[in-house]
């Protein structure tokens, strides 16, 4: 650790010297600019070049070595910010892959194919990633949720739940972008509305167990299928469901700097209890996947409660 005074000069300006030996490291000259970026702790980062000159604009990819996994490529790359992605094959694209890109891309918000022929397939990113707010994001998805849960309910409509699960699986991925993005990029970091750094594993993983949760409430759908018998078997742990994502989101999305409090540890069991005693095991497996990941949701929020609270507190 290096130690520096401030000084004051002509009674307007302060300043502070640079240690020599990052100078001379970084091999900079007189006159050269430097850049500060402050961080939501307060403190600030020194750097030789603007975030904007190090982040990733185009790529071009020869797809005929990663064909196989060419879907979650593509996701990496646009998680990583590229705007441009070119993809290229020197033997031409197979359909099963073509097939693969074009799925993959109905999953990413703000993408489009601008050019394409036998060996080349441009996608263009026009998602602008500075305004999208995490916690609406995971509102959105929570109101999706409750939608298909409402639809099982009341006689399991599967083509308006499948619609509705791929809506999610996009604004997943949307959040998952954005929250890569936060790690490298502060002012994505602060539109975000994630506050802190130190959040971001917690908002990562709630918008992964929402994704969890959809998939297993389609399936769900698919298991009951219209069978009424069913339906009103499990319709009060749905609507416990469905009740739990609101309160959690609704939390997320208000001002209250309280200590969020999960739900009891006796309620989870006499809901587990109600799951135990369902004779479709399918369904009941289902069902004990999405309580464990309604869990799993509220400690993280707790996590995020307790920062808004020590901000609250004035203790950072």
């Amino acid at each position: 650790m290096i130690r520096r005074k401030i000084q004051l000069i002509a009674n307007s300006t302060y300043s502070t010297s640079l240690p020599k030996k990052w100078v001379i490291k970084r091999k900079l000259k007189e006159g050269r600019e430097i850049l500060f970026f402050e961080k939501d702790d307060g403190s600030l980062i020194i750097s030789t070049e603007s975030k904007a000159e190090k982040s990733a604009n185009d790529i071009t990819l020869n797809i005929d070595e990663y064909s196989n996994a060419i879907d979650q490529i593509i996701f990496a790359l646009y998680y990583l910010g590229f705007e441009n992605i070119n993809l290229t094959s020197k033997k031409g694209f197979a359909k099963d892959v073509e097939t693969r890109i074009r799925i993959t891309l109905r999953h990413m918000s703000g993408t489009e194919i601008t050019h394409e022929d036998e060996k080349t397939i441009k996608i263009r990113v026009l998602l602008d990633k500075s305004k999208v707010d995490i916690k609406q994001v995971l509102y959105r998805i929570s109101l999706i949720i409750e939608a298909s849960i409402t639809s099982i309910i009341e006689g399991a409509d599967m083509e308006e739940i499948r619609v509705n699960e791929n809506e999610v699986d996009r604004l997943y991925h949307l959040a998952a972008k954005v929250i890569s993005l936060s790690l490298v990029n502060s002012d994505i970091l602060r539109s975000s509305k994630i506050e802190n750094m130190s959040l971001i594993p917690s908002f990562l993983l709630i918008s992964k167990k929402m994704e969890n949760i959809a998939d297993f409430i389609e399936d769900i759908a698919g298991y009951a299928k219209e069978d009424k018998k069913q339906i009103r078997e499990m319709a009060e742990i749905l609507s416990f469901v469905k009740e739990r994502i609101k309160r959690n989101i609704l939390y997320m999305m208000g001002n209250s700097s309280n200590l969020f409090e999960k739900t009891p540890a006796e309620k989870i069991k006499s809901i587990n209890k109600q799951v135990e005693s369902l004779k479709d095991k399918s369904i009941q497996a289902c069902l004990e996947d999405i309580i464990r990941y309604i869990v799993d949701i509220e400690e993280e929020i707790i996590n995020i409660s307790f920062y808004k609270k020590m901000v609250s507190d004035g203790n950072i």
